[in-house]
């Protein structure tokens, strides 16, 4: 897909980001909240995709700081969060509000995740 995501976690080498790269993503990560939030807002290209491992940030509660901080600074990105705190996937419609997985979910929930979140990307090509 192509789409620039920008990773919070605390395992830069598992499985969320496995499966973001086995997707064609092209996955900054990051392993500090603030930092993560700071590159999201500064950066001039902007990034498509925001996924948040939220067990090790403070949980469901850490996330929602986050999604507070990037709607007040009108950031355009769409937000996927995982975490043991949710029993079962929620995929709204809004676009504004996030994916939410549990972080156990399996490879096809979270990739109906991902296809959700982005589902009104547009494709961006090179010519």
């Amino acid at each position: 897909m192509g789409a620039r995501v920008m990773l919070l976690t605390d395992r830069p080498r598992g499985l969320t980001a496995c499966r973001l790269a086995s997707y064609d993503c092209l996955v900054e990560t990051e392993d500090e909240f603030f930092a993560a939030l700071s590159s999201l807002l500064d950066d001039p290209m902007g990034y498509d995709l925001f996924v948040m491992d939220c067990d090790a940030f403070g949980g469901v509660q850490a996330a929602e700081r986050a999604i507070a901080t990037l709607i007040a600074a009108d950031a355009k990105m769409r937000v996927m969060l995982l975490s043991s705190e949710f029993d079962i996937p929620a995929y709204p419609l809004g676009r504004r509000s996030a994916v939410c997985l549990p972080d156990a979910v399996s490879e096809a929930g979270f990739r109906q995740g991902f296809d959700h979140v982005l589902r009104d990307r547009s494709a961006m090509s090179m010519m």
